[in-house]
């Protein structure tokens, strides 16, 4: 499924990118970070993309009044409330879990660039973290996109309530 996000939406993930990582105080290089060559520029770009992919999601699945901002990182979901959000720029790139994620979420792989985004599909964070998709080299699971399920089978799942938003304590 193709989406994009307008100008606007593309500014408010640029504003919110910049005040997670003054939050988290972060660093490209931080130690939990793969990507450790970025400059800060680099890395804010980066942040500014995957927001845009949660901006994306949320439209795509008709969530109105979506502010990415509300997100407590690990916390709580990115979307909605059972939803973590997966960004890459790469078109053939797979949705990488960290241990981090929450069991009982459903992740969704976004892929490209603002404004124009695909989402990949989707698969359920427990059903991710099996050994079949277990990186040999890191501590994480790589899944392929042939592996997601289509996001049109989200609501017709029993996971479908993950697309529900959470407005408790907003």
């Amino acid at each position: 499924m193709k989406i994009a996000i307008n100008s606007n939406e593309q500014i408010r993930a640029a504003e919110v990118a910049l005040k997670r990582i003054k939050e988290i105080n972060g660093r490209p290089d931080h130690g939990s970070r793969y990507d450790t060559n970025l400059t800060i520029v680099q890395y804010i770009a980066q942040i500014t993309e995957s927001i845009g992919a949660e901006i994306a999601v949320a439209k795509a699945l008709g969530m109105t009044g979506f502010d990415p901002a509300m997100s407590r990182f690990k916390e709580t979901a990115d979307v909605g409330s059972m939803i973590e959000v997966k960004h890459t720029t790469w078109d053939d790139g797979s949705l990488i879990i960290h241990s981090s994620d929450r069991n009982t979420d459903v992740a969704i792989l976004v892929v490209g660039r603002m404004p124009k985004y695909r989402i990949a599909g989707w698969i359920p964070v427990a059903i991710a973290k099996k050994d079949r998709y277990r990186h040999h080299k890191q501590p994480n699971w790589w899944i392929s996109q042939q592996n997601l399920q289509p996001i049109e089978n989200l609501y017709r799942s029993q996971y479908a309530d993950a697309a529900k938003v959470s407005l408790q304590g907003l």
